[in-house]
């Protein structure tokens, strides 16, 4: 799921032992933050973007959601800074807030996929994701090509144990990019929990041609069984 593309790509390496905050943010942001801000601040004037950048390699999470909060009065239809507040609520772990500012990011651009990635994201880490399950069905009504909204759907269906439609939605993912790490992962992790052994060994040998990280995560997750 590159950030540059956010929301087209993920992060190769999720650490097992990353809190479910960073394990969010590394899903959603691949290459970096300041890319990520960036690639989602086109139309926003450079100034602006360079504060947003310094504020971010600063980690003034409060300042840039009040710096958010400033533009969005001044530019009320900018779905830019509901993604840059949003985001600031992330780090503050205010998850209320930060789907608040999101649900506003695809009131404003119903089109794009990326406001319902970090909705759907942001409920997963709060501990609901049968809304994050619904969340990315009303985005695949809007984008059904997109391989990371396959892939985050089958990590909802993960987290609520429903590893059949998990295991689905992966594939779809990888169908339209095999490049997918993350999706390997998840396939062979699903596959396992349903009994499909030999389906979570091609999976391996995916992510060992990727020279995925992760390999060496599902590896033992097959030595297990």
């Amino acid at each position: 799921m590159s950030l540059r593309h956010l929301l087209i790509g993920v992060l190769a390496v999720l650490c097992v032992a990353c809190t479910p905050q960073q394990m969010l943010l590394n899903a959603l942001v691949p290459d970096g933050t300041a890319s990520m801000l960036l690639s989602h601040l086109q139309t926003v004037e450079s100034g602006n973007r360079r504060k947003v950048i310094d504020m971010e390699q600063k980690g003034d999470w409060v300042g840039l959601s009040r710096f958010a909060d400033t533009n969005i009065a001044t530019d009320p239809f900018s779905p830019e800074w509901r993604m840059i507040g949003g985001y600031a609520q992330l780090q503050l772990r205010d998850y209320p807030k930060a789907m608040a500012y999101f649900g506003e990011m695809i009131r404003l651009a119903p089109d794009d996929a990326t406001g319902y990635h970090f909705l759907a994201e942001t409920q997963r880490v709060a501990g609901q994701p049968q809304r994050a399950v619904t969340t990315l069905e009303r985005a695949l009504l809007v984008v059904r090509e997109s391989p990371l909204t396959h892939q985050l759907l089958g990590e909802a269906y993960s987290d609520l144990g429903r590893f059949r439609p998990a295991a689905e939605s992966y594939r779809r993912a990888l169908a339209l990019d095999p490049m997918l790490a993350d999706a390997w992962f998840g396939m062979g992790r699903a596959s396992l929990q349903l009994g499909r052994n030999a389906d979570a060994r091609d999976a391996l040998t995916e992510l060992e041609r990727l020279r995925s990280p992760r390999a060496a995560e599902l590896r033992t997750l097959l030595a297990k069984r």
